[in-house]
C-alpha cells in the first residue's frame, strides 16, 4: 500500500480550490505522505485514479448530496482504494457511516467550523494521522473499523444516546518507563485482571514507529483492550491505551467536564526531551477530575516521571508505586521519583500487577458501599 520511498501517495479531493491547497500543504509535510493529485469533483477524481494509482484518497464530502457515495461506489468497484472522508458531524448517522465503510471508508474526519473555509490547518495532526492509519491492520476489518468510527465520531443509535455518554473510567493509571520498560510492561500487563475496573496509560521513550508493533505483542497476552494512542480515544475502562513512539500523549477533558476524558498530543516538546514524556502524561491526568489516579515509575534512565509523580501525589485520590531496585534494570527513574519523597509503595515488578488489581478493586468496593449507604 505504499509508494515510493516508503510514503503513501494520496489524492485530494474538495470542491473549494483554498480548501486543495490547504489539505496539499499539511499533508506535504508529513515524511509519510505523497500528493499526486487534486480533484475538484468526483468526475475529476475519478479520471485521475484511472491515470495513476493512488493509496488512500482524502475527500471532503457532502452526504447530503448522494453523488458522493456513488462516485465511492464506482471507485470501490472500478479501483479499490481506501478514503478518508471530510465531513460535518451533523451530516452523519449509522446507516450512512455503515455504507460508506462499505464502499473502502477507512477514515472520518470531522470538520472544524465554519463550514465556509474549514480551520483545516488547526487539526493538522489529526488529518496526517488519519491518512497514514489506512495501513495499519486494525482498521482492514469493516466490522472494527465501524465500532472504531462510531467511537471516534460519537455516532449512536437513539437507544444508545439516551444511555450516559461519561464512559471516562473513574480510576485511571499512567505507566511510565524507559530502558528496560518494554519487558516490565509486559510482565505488569499479564497480570492485571481482564476485568480491571480502570483505564491504564503507559508511556515509555520509544522510537516512532516501534509502538505499533509493540502494542500488536501486548494484545496477545491479556483479555483487556489494549490499543496505539490517537486523538478521540476515550480512557474506559478495561482499555489499555500506549502512547505512540516519539510524542507526546496527553489526555483533554471534554465538553468542560473535568471527568470526561479524551486522548490527545502535545506539541510541547523541547530539545532533548525523552518521547512520550511521562511528566507530560502524568501531570495532564493528574489535573483532571478523574477521582482516582495511580502513577506506577517504573526501570530508566534520567528523571522523567518525577514530576509527573509530584502531580499525582498532591491531588486527591493520587497514589504513588515505583519498582525498587532489584527488579529493576536501570534503577533511575525510579529512583529520582522515590528520591522525591513522593512515593506511597515501592514495589519489586512481580507485585505490581498484584497491587494495582487489588488497590482498584478495594476502591470500587468502597465506592459502591458508598453509594448503597448514601
Amino acid at each position: 500500500m505504499k509508494g515510493q520511498n516508503n510514503r503513501l501517495k494520496v489524492l485530494v479531493a474538495d470542491g473549494s480550490s483554498h480548501a486543495r491547497l490547504v489539505l496539499e500543504s499539511i499533508l506535504s509535510c508529513s515524511p509519510d505522505l505523497e500528493v499526486i493529485g487534486l480533484a475538484s469533483n468526483g468526475a475529476q477524481l475519478l479520471e485521475t485514479l484511472r491515470q495513476q494509482k493512488a493509496d488512500v484518497i482524502l475527500a471532503s464530502v457532502d452526504l447530503r448530496k448522494n453523488e458522493h457515495l456513488l462516485v465511492f461506489k464506482q471507485i470501490f468497484s472500478e479501483c479499490p482504494t481506501p478514503i478518508v472522508m471530510l465531513v460535518e458531524k451533523d451530516q452523519l448517522n449509522l446507516e450512512l457511516l455503515k455504507e460508506a465503510i462499505d464502499l473502502g471508508v477507512y477514515g472520518v474526519i470531522l470538520k472544524p467550523g465554519p463550514s465556509s473555509r474549514p480551520a483545516y490547518r488547526n487539526m493538522s495532526e489529526e488529518i496526517c494521522r488519519k491518512v497514514t492509519a489506512v495501513r495499519e491492520s486494525e482498521y482492514w476489518d469493516p466490522n472494527k473499523r465501524l465500532s472504531m468510527l462510531r467511537e471516534e465520531t460519537q455516532i449512536f443509535t437513539p437507544a444508545e444516546q439516551k444511555e450516559p455518554r461519561n464512559v471516562t473510567a473513574d480510576t485511571i493509571i499512567v505507566v511510565g518507563a524507559s530502558t528496560g520498560g518494554t519487558q516490565a510492561v509486559e510482565q505488569i500487563i499479564r497480570q492485571l485482571d481482564p476485568k480491571l475496573k480502570a483505564s491504564v496509560l503507559v508511556a515509555i521513550h520509544l522510537p516512532p514507529k516501534f509502538t505499533h508493533s509493540y502494542t500488536r505483542r501486548l494484545k496477545g497476552m491479556t483479555d483487556l483492550t489494549v490499543i496505539e494512542g490517537r486523538t478521540g480515544l476515550v480512557p474506559k475502562p478495561g482499555k489499555v491505551i500506549i502512547a505512540p513512539g516519539g510524542r507526546n500523549m496527553i489526555v483533554h477533558t471534554v465538553m468542560g467536564n473535568a471527568s470526561s476524558l479524551k486522548i490527545g498530543f502535545s506539541e510541547d516538546v523541547d530539545a532533548g526531551d525523552d518521547l512520550p514524556s511521562v511528566d507530560q502524561l502524568m501531570m495532564a491526568v493528574a489535573q483532571t477530575g478523574v477521582p482516582r489516579v495511580i502513577g506506577v515509575i517504573l526501570t530508566g534512565m534520567g528523571k522523567d516521571g518525577t514530576a509527573g509523580v509530584l502531580a499525582i501525589a498532591q491531588r486527591k485520590g493520587g497514589h504513588v508505586i515505583a519498582q525498587d531496585e532489584a527488579s529493576s534494570a536501570i534503577f533511575g527513574m525510579a529512583k529520582s521519583a522515590i528520591d522525591s519523597g513522593n512515593t506511597d509503595k515501592v514495589l519489586p515488578l512481580s507485585e505490581i500487577g498484584p497491587y494495582l488489581n487489588q488497590y482498584v478493586a478495594t476502591r470500587q468496593q468502597q465506592v459502591s458501599t458508598t453509594d448503597v449507604n448514601s
